[in-house]
């Protein structure tokens, strides 16, 4: 008892004395209420690695002729997966978890781990804690490790202890100086959940009002569709590229299209056979670039169809739900009824 409230005394009194960490200590600068534990950009950044008894994942960094992108391999270490279903009120819930090791890109959550642990700062620094008082930090056996690992410099482990005040905050370790410091847990509680909550689930990393036309191809027609007033929300319609009259049919189609996500990647080796390409659609942004997503579908062993999609923006094969990309096919005809086609389609 005396330990754990000789603790919360530390805890507070670095709360109160948190201004008395500016330039005189050696981890950093500090950056108005926090402090760089490790410096470092984006940019810099190689990977990062989550290693707990539950979960080892890691974020590695790469670039192609698209861009910069995280990629990301989560291995569960636990005892199997959740045995929960997907709400079927909600058409973009995740499948629930297998339990098997998985690859995927990472999306916006993976974006905002990266810029929180680039630089990686923390709270503060506490002061006066001994050996004796690790265990009620959880780091007398750390839950976890975390390793950030920069450009031109070796990789920098630190240890993750418990939580503190209600799980707002996360104790971290520096194994290599002994110091103890608290940080936000929100830069660290993405990654526990990183199978469910990382997985870049968007197909062509566009917001609907950056979007100025969808051009619609089948094996046997194509059409292009032009977003009008697309910065407010009153006006906005859709229309045949080059008419100004809303297209009702084409408006409901592509409101569809743009509402498919990836329910989860196809993992290299599991690829499905005899896949049949049903439809494509590419999305200009007002930017004048393009991301081209392909549908597919294909019967699993009850009969059922199955539906996959690939983008530039997904960097792979994708499952996507099943019901609303059925939808999306469904009404092709009567997106295309009236539509004048696409150049060279």
């Amino acid at each position: 008892m005396r330990r754990a409230v000789l603790i919360y005394a530390v805890l507070l009194a670095s709360a109160l004395g948190g201004a008395y960490y500016t330039w005189t200590h050696e981890d950093g600068p500090d950056r108005g209420d926090e402090i760089v534990l490790l410096p470092g950009s984006p940019d810099d950044l190689e990977s990062v690695v989550y290693a707990s008894n539950e979960l080892e994942l890691t974020i590695t960094m790469k670039e192609d002729e698209l861009g910069r992108f995280a990629w990301v391999r989560a291995v569960p270490l636990g005892k199997g997966g959740s045995e929960s279903e997907p709400d079927p009120t909600d058409p973009h819930a995740p499948p629930p978890d297998d339990g098997e090791p998985e690859e995927f890109k990472a999306g916006a959550a993976g974006n905002t781990v990266i810029e929180g642990l680039a630089p990686f700062s923390v709270k503060r620094v506490l002061e006066g804690i001994g050996e004796a008082e690790l265990a009620d930090l959880g780091l007398s056996e750390p839950e976890a490790t975390l390793t950030i690992a920069r450009r031109g410099r070796g990789p920098k482990t630190y240890q993750l202890g418990g939580n503190v005040f209600g799980g707002s905050n996360v104790y971290v370790r520096d194994p290599e100086t002994g110091k103890i410091y608290v940080a936000d847990a929100k830069l660290i509680r993405p990654l526990q959940s990183g199978k469910r909550t990382l997985p870049d689930r968007n197909l062509i990393g566009y917001e609907i009002k950056q979007i100025k036309t969808v051009t619609l191809r089948t094996p046997e027609a194509s059409a292009v569709f032009a977003q009008n007033n697309p910065d407010d929300p009153q006006a906005v319609y859709w229309s045949n590229a080059g008419e100004t009259s809303a297209n009702p049919s084409a408006a409901g189609w592509v409101d569809k299209v743009l509402r498919l996500r990836a329910s989860k990647y196809v993992q290299s080796g599991s690829e499905p056979t005899k896949l049949e390409e049903v439809y494509s659609y590419a999305v200009q942004g007002n930017d004048r670039k393009s991301t081209t997503v392909t549908v597919y579908r294909t019967w699993g062993d009850d009969g059922e169809d199955q539906w996959y999609a690939r983008s530039e923006h997904t960097r792979g094969l994708v499952k996507l739900h099943r019901s609303l990309a059925a939808e999306t096919a469904a009404d092709l005809a009567s997106a295309l009824e009236g539509a004048a086609p696409a150049d060279g389609g």
